[in-house]
């Protein structure tokens, strides 16, 4: 069985702030990382890998910085790892990234398997594996709680509005992962320093079988136009009185409000 895994490089969210006077997110001085939901993805890859044999290969588009993140995805029990970039690497949109994906699946592959996150955690988008899924005119499913495969097929278990499903899926297939599908490895810094860059392949977009036109800014299906801080309106009410009519209208109120039953 080959299996491709489809991460994000992301800046670490917990640390990133918004500007009121610029109305921009706070990017440059932030940490960047696997994006979480990605991280159990490969890790169901590399449980995979250990029970069947399987090849784990990691995917990604994004910036050159990104080779630093794909180590530490290597280090965690893949087998290498493929990056794509180029000038548009900061601006590319969801559908731009699906189409870059199935070209590296193509030239890289063929794969049996394909796994991501159920989101990026800084996008939210859940966009990028069912478009990635129809390119390649493969099945699709997202939200897996469960997975086990016998090489032919996988048995996915998957919630949905409180209804478990379980699914016998052919192969090839594309899936995205629940993030209570499994607990991630730690993967240690040394590790990290222990993985070659030779284990690291970097391409463009004609590597993969793309023109690079495609993927400027301006030729995007969809663009970030605007961001701005949710509002939070929050009810205050004053309660006066005798300290015990405060405390039972509080109780009464925190009742009604579904707070207390």
């Amino acid at each position: 069985m080959r299996i491709l895994v489809c991460v994000k490089h992301v800046p670490d969210t917990t640390e990133i702030r918004f500007d009121p006077v610029t109305k921009e997110l706070r990017l440059r001085q932030a940490p960047t990382k696997i994006n979480n939901y990605d991280e159990h993805a490969l890790e169901a890859a590399v449980r995979l890998r250990e029970q069947l044999g399987a090849e784990v290969v990691i995917a990604c588009i994004g910036p050159e910085e990104a080779g630093k993140t794909m180590k530490t995805a290597v280090a965690a029990g893949a087998d290498r790892a493929v990056l794509v970039t180029g000038p548009w690497a900061g601006e590319i949109d969801p559908a731009g990234t699906a189409a870059l994906l199935a070209g590296l699946a193509r030239t890289q592959g063929p794969f049996d398997l394909i796994l991501s996150g159920d989101v990026s955690e800084d996008g939210y988008h859940s966009l990028v594996p069912g478009i990635l899924a129809a390119a390649l005119d493969s099945p699709f499913l997202r939200g897996v709680t469960g997975l086990t495969a016998d090489g032919a097929s996988v048995l996915v278990d998957r919630q949905t509005d409180g209804v478990e499903e379980t699914y016998r899926v052919r192969l090839p297939a594309v899936l995205s992962v629940s993030s209570s599908l499994n607990e991630p490895r730690t993967v240690t810094t040394l590790q990290v320093m222990k993985v070659s860059m030779s284990k690291v392949a970097t391409l463009n977009a004609s590597d993969v079988g793309l023109d690079d036109a495609l993927f400027q800014p301006q030729a995007a299906a969809t663009r970030i136009v605007g961001i701005r801080p949710a509002a939070q309106p929050r009810r205050q009410e004053v309660l006066t009185g005798e300290p015990d009519d405060v405390v039972q209208k509080l109780i009464s109120n925190l009742e009604n409000a579904g707070v207390l039953s």
